[in-house]
């Protein structure tokens, strides 16, 4: 047994965890069961191959939405695992808001349902996971970054390395309420590169890791920036699709 495993099982003991929708007992700091990760709504086909929206019908193959095809983006596609509702959102909302940092290793996990989609087979055997970050006030507030520790994660299970690579510089208006062009001028000139991490980032292929995605003008304005600063290409990878 490993060191990780031993303290995995000693920590069940003496913490014994519960999962977070039925509260069933779990082990191995799992913290959703079988039977309510099944209740997710995962993205499945049909769905628009830049955007990952989701559409009912028999659309068969590769499309782009009509939102998509008025628009020239700086990532080459953008994959979510999960819909933004039910438990799923509740759970992101309290990770980010409620400081439930340990949801981080599970969320990894679900994300990883959209990993397996084969478009990022040529980003796993060079490429760096790149979280979107948050600015240095908002983040000591809340003591951490959602997106970062959702990509420390994944690297760990993956093996891809991960670079903070991103830094914001500016503090920007909250952007729940804003559509895409009122969100586009509010993250202008909103990113910049970690200089510690430029030679990192240097024709090197790039997933970049947030929570969820809504209108990706946050995704578009942050792969704008890598590929400014010498990444080759960009596709982002989120655990929700708003």
């Amino acid at each position: 047994m490993t060191m990780n495993r031993f303290i995995s099982r000693l920590l069940d003991f003496v913490y014994p965890a519960g999962c977070q929708v039925c509260q069933l007992p779990l082990t191995h700091g799992r913290h959703l069961c079988k039977h309510c990760i099944a209740q997710l709504k995962l993205i499945e086909p049909p769905y628009c191959a830049q955007c990952g929206e989701c559409y009912d019908g028999q659309l068969a193959g590769h499309f782009v939405c009509p939102n998509c095809n008025a628009l020239d983006v700086s990532y080459e596609f953008a994959r979510a695992a999960l819909h933004s509702e039910g438990h799923a959102r509740d759970m992101i909302h309290e990770f980010k808001y409620l400081r439930k940092i340990y949801l981080a290793a599970e969320l990894a996990r679900l994300i990883e349902f959209a990993f397996e989609d084969s478009r990022f087979l040529p980003y796993q055997e060079n490429g760096i996971l790149v979280p979107v970050p948050l600015f240095w006030r908002r983040q000591r507030k809340r003591q951490f970054n959602q997106s970062e520790q959702i990509a420390k994660h994944l690297s760990n299970r993956t093996g891809i390395n991960y670079q903070p690579a991103l830094t914001r510089i500016r503090n920007t208006e909250t952007q729940t309420h804003f559509n895409r062009a009122k969100r586009l001028k509010n993250l202008k000139h909103a990113f910049s590169i970690n200089p510690r991490h430029l030679a990192d980032i240097q024709d090197k292929p790039i997933i970049l890791i947030d929570d969820v995605f809504t209108t990706g003008s946050t995704a578009d304005e942050c792969s704008r920036v890598l590929l400014e600063h010498g990444a080759s290409r960009v596709a982002v990878l989120t655990v929700l699709r708003g």
